[in-house]
């Protein structure tokens, strides 16, 4: 294979050029006890062939006998990753595997930066970001042991927070409170947990209305009075400029022009700056509006009102998660068929504790 002085040569080239897989010029290079001698020279000899030398020597300087453990996070700001990352943390000591943490700040570019630069570095990768297509993590799956937390990519292990159920469950609360009309305040870049999240929502009313589905009622035994309480809402959606809690300020003001029984935010960071808005411009939570939001974080329990959220176990899904790729790496399992699903818990607080009555 030819390449121009200069040109961007890539595993793939590589494996080509070797006729072995992309995986198997990963280890050569990170990992070269698990690949025969004359495989491991073979490539290392294409490699200086195809000007990969300098890459070699840099990822031979940084490396150790310990595992490592790559870790992209989307966004360290937001407690949803800080617990999961602590979470995968843990499981990574206990098996002495190092865990290195990436924040790319909810970037698409930055995201693809530091897979690119963790490549060769680790020896598997824990994706937590919603910026890189289904596409790109089944490359990148190809290439290093991968697990992808909270969102199902075919064909690539994955562990997730069950949120469509969460999202149910809060939607049944919602109507026992007496609300009918709802507005759900979204992320909206591509996200598939906001999707989940969503239709959760409007499948809950849906399936109670009487669609012949059994989602509803198979994750909730209801009796026909909450059946037809929850017939009754509506839903409605207001997109976010970020899911923060700045976007959750600005929703205040647009939600507050076609206002609703209930608001249900992405995630509590949304929630708490609603709530702030809300006290700012003198409407009551719960009295007026009921909120709640998605995490659980710390924050839920500490604004006033208490925030209503539903919980998912996310120090559990990164310990998951983690001894899930720790035994990719180290040949112990093959990888999960399908992905893991860990539940959600409802936890119902002080700003959905007003029960709204119709006249």
């Amino acid at each position: 294979m030819a390449h121009k002085p200069g040109s961007s040569v890539t595993i793939y080239d590589i494996a080509e050029a070797a006729g072995v897989s992309p995986s198997t010029v990963s280890r050569a290079f990170s990992r070269p006890d698990r690949v025969s001698f004359n495989t491991a020279e073979k490539i290392r000899t294409i490699a200086e062939e195809l000007g990969y030398r300098t890459k070699l020597e840099t990822r031979n300087s940084v490396r150790t006998t310990k595992d490592v453990i790559g870790f992209v996070a989307a966004d360290l700001s937001n407690p949803f990753f800080v617990e999961v990352l602590r979470g995968a943390s843990h499981a990574g000591w206990v098996q002495d595997v190092w865990i290195h943490a990436s924040d790319v700040q909810e970037s698409q570019e930055k995201s693809r930066a530091a897979v690119d630069k963790l490549m060769g570095h680790v020896d598997g990768l824990l994706l937590a970001s919603a910026r890189l297509s289904n596409s790109e993590i089944q490359k990148i799956a190809r290439t290093v042991p991968t697990v992808v937390i909270n969102r199902p990519v075919n064909g690539v292990p994955s562990v997730l927070v069950d949120s469509y159920d969460g999202s149910i469950r809060l939607a049944a609360h919602l109507a026992d409170q007496g609300a009918r009309t709802v507005t759900y305040l979204s992320w909206p870049e591509e996200s598939w947990m906001d999707s989940v999240r969503w239709r959760g929502l409007r499948e809950a009313t849906g399936s109670a209305a009487g669609d012949e589905s059994p989602l509803f009622t198979r994750h909730i035994p209801l009796s026909d009075e909450r059946l037809n309480a929850v017939a009754q809402m509506s839903v409605s959606k207001i997109t976010l400029g970020a899911p923060t809690a700045q976007g959750g300020r600005r929703a205040f003001i647009e939600w507050k022009k076609h206002p609703t029984d209930a608001v249900v935010c992405f995630n509590d960071m949304v929630a708490v700056g609603f709530l702030h808005q809300a006290a700012r411009e003198g409407v009551r939570i719960p009295d007026d509006v009921l909120v709640a939001g998605f995490d659980n974080n710390d924050a839920a329990q500490l604004v006033s009102p208490s925030l209503t959220s539903v919980a998912g176990p996310l120090r559990a899904v990164g310990r998951v998660a983690a001894a899930n790729l720790i035994a990719l790496v180290q040949g112990i399992k093959k990888p999960m068929a399908k992905p893991r699903v860990l539940p959600t818990r409802l936890i119902v607080r002080e700003s959905t504790a007003v029960k709204k009555t119709r006249p």
